[in-house]
């Protein structure tokens, strides 16, 4: 597929010139929708995930191999390309090299212990969810935690962003925290500034830190201890 494929802006706008990295649960449905991504599709299996590595121009070198989640990815990427009926056909647009290297590449993080509670509260809201987790309506926050933390669509926000070579090559990391006035700055940035946020999947109630207790709190502690660093983040944060 061509990277000049695609009808209008979306995780990879040719319009904007820019490449959104999606982070599951960090305002990304939002983002998306702001930037054209389900302009005439309606359904499930909207949004686009891909992470950096399922992105980036691939060569002939050995940082490939270099780690069992480079090669998941690597398989992940040629199956999706290959044999995946995605029904959302911007899900597939792809950036020549040229394209990859000068586009203006940005995501949105979280508090990571807020991500998670917004992810159980999201499944236990969704029977098809609750099915593909394997949980049910009984199915505890710390159960679920326990299950799920570090998987799947919880996988560590710094595995979204990691080139195959270790690298982070984003020119822009926006806070969900900060969503605002951050996604201002990325409209400022690609000519945007026309383009108001619309809020998708928004949650309800009270903060997270009331549901966790010492064990789950620690479980994340440990699960996403580098982004956690790397990002500043704590549990009160």
């Amino acid at each position: 597929m061509s990277g000049t494929t695609g009808k209008g802006p979306d995780m990879i706008s040719h319009k904007y010139k820019c490449i959104f990295i999606h982070i599951p649960k960090c305002a990304g449905t939002s983002i998306e929708d702001a930037l054209g991504h389900f302009d005439g599709y309606e359904g499930r299996d909207m949004q686009d995930h891909r992470s950096i590595r399922m992105i980036e121009p691939l060569s002939l070198d050995l940082a490939l191999f270099l780690s069992k989640d480079n090669v998941m990815e690597l398989a992940k990427r040629i199956y999706i390309a290959r044999f995946h009926k995605n029904t959302n056909t911007n899900n597939k647009i792809t950036v020549n090299r040229s394209q990859y290297s000068s586009y203006f590449k940005f995501t949105f993080v979280r508090n990571p212990w807020a991500r998670i509670y917004s992810m159980y509260r999201n499944i236990m809201n969704d029977e098809i969810h609750m099915h593909n987790y394997g949980v049910d309506k009984n199915c505890t926050f710390n159960q679920f935690i326990s299950k799920w933390a570090g998987k799947r669509m919880l996988r560590s926000q710094v595995h979204y962003l990691k080139n195959f070579k270790g690298e982070i090559p984003l020119d822009f990391i926006g806070r969900f925290e900060n969503l605002d006035e951050d996604f201002k700055y990325v409209c400022r940035k690609i000519g945007a500034c026309n383009i108001s946020l619309p809020h998708k999947n928004k949650g309800s109630g009270g903060g997270y830190r009331a549901h966790y207790d010492e064990v789950s709190e620690n479980i994340v502690a440990n699960v996403y201890r580098e982004e956690i660093e790397l990002f500043g983040y704590s549990f009160h944060s």
